[in-house]
């Protein structure tokens, strides 16, 4: 989006291209249940993006609503089904609600006492002194850290920080922090100095090569994976390489099961051994 439009204009936006990208089909009536909009509103929302984002979009009588072009482009984050749902499920009408759920993190709640300080560190670029605990310390202990990123790995928040105990970057649980702490000046590290951060790695999967072709191609459907030149199945992904054990375990590769239809996936052997170095 321009970064000269306003921040009202932009959600405005951004709900429109998430309906043209989900549904294939805007309507006025769209924006009016969710921004609870007259009709002309919600027409003049749609001309408005028009005007900044032209050819991309077309009126289609036939089905009265308008539907993207060959030049719409969506904004990033507008593939993550669960963002649609979260940001529709407002004007959803109740029956149409019941058929949507998704599960949220078992593990306990982040609570906002507990990681002000830790926000403010990241906000402002900040060295910190906080109380964690971990597993090799289980009682909370001074920890002076550098944070540069926020990361939930699809279960827990995790920040990625410069830790002065271990003189290196790792990842602490939010849930850890026990809320006090104290600035301590200018972060002594960014993100730019995170080695790991930095480092991009490939990762390539493929159906588990015991299972029978027909089965295999149901996989690769799953995991959008293509039809090589040699006949086999790949999909390959690209992930932050401080990023990669949380990868691996969404994909469920981080352990061999011995039953093929539990295992579905596997990493290719050549990406398995260059990814070795970056594997406990």
């Amino acid at each position: 989006m321009s970064l000269q439009l306003s921040y009202d204009t932009v959600q405005r936006f951004y709900f429109i291209e998430l309906i043209v990208y989900w549904e294939g089909r805007l309507t006025t009536n769209h924006l009016q249940q969710h921004f609870n909009i007259s009709r002309s509103s919600a027409s003049k929302y749609i001309q408005d993006y028009l005007h900044h984002y032209p050819h991309t979009l077309v009126y289609n009588a036939s089905k009265k609503g308008y539907e993207q072009t060959a030049q719409f482009t969506p904004t990033q984050g507008l593939s993550d089904l669960s963002s649609y749902l979260n940001i529709t499920a407002q004007s959803m009408q109740r029956h149409i609600l019941n058929h949507f759920t998704s599960m949220v993190s078992p593990l306990v709640p982040v609570k906002p006492d507990k990681i002000m300080g830790v926000l403010q560190a990241l906000k402002h670029q900040q060295r910190i002194d906080v109380g964690y605990a971990s597993l090799s310390s289980p009682e909370f202990e001074s920890r002076i850290i550098s944070p540069h990123t926020l990361v939930f790995d699809g279960s827990r928040w995790h920040v990625r920080a410069y830790c002065e105990k271990n003189r290196d970057f790792r990842d602490f649980v939010l849930t850890r922090f026990n809320g006090e702490y104290e600035i301590e000046g200018d972060a002594a590290f960014a993100q730019h100095h995170d080695t790991l951060w930095q480092t991009l790695l490939n990762v390539s999967i493929e159906p588990d090569p015991r299972l029978p072709a027909n089965k295999a191609h149901i996989i690769a459907l799953d995991h959008q994976m293509t039809l090589q030149p040699n006949g086999h199945y790949k999909r390959t992904l690209q992930v932050r390489a401080a990023l990669l054990l949380y990868l691996l375990k969404q994909l469920r590769v981080d352990s061999y099961q011995t039953n093929p239809a539990a295992q579905q996936i596997i990493l290719s052997p050549d990406c398995l051994a260059a990814l070795q170095p970056y594997m406990p």
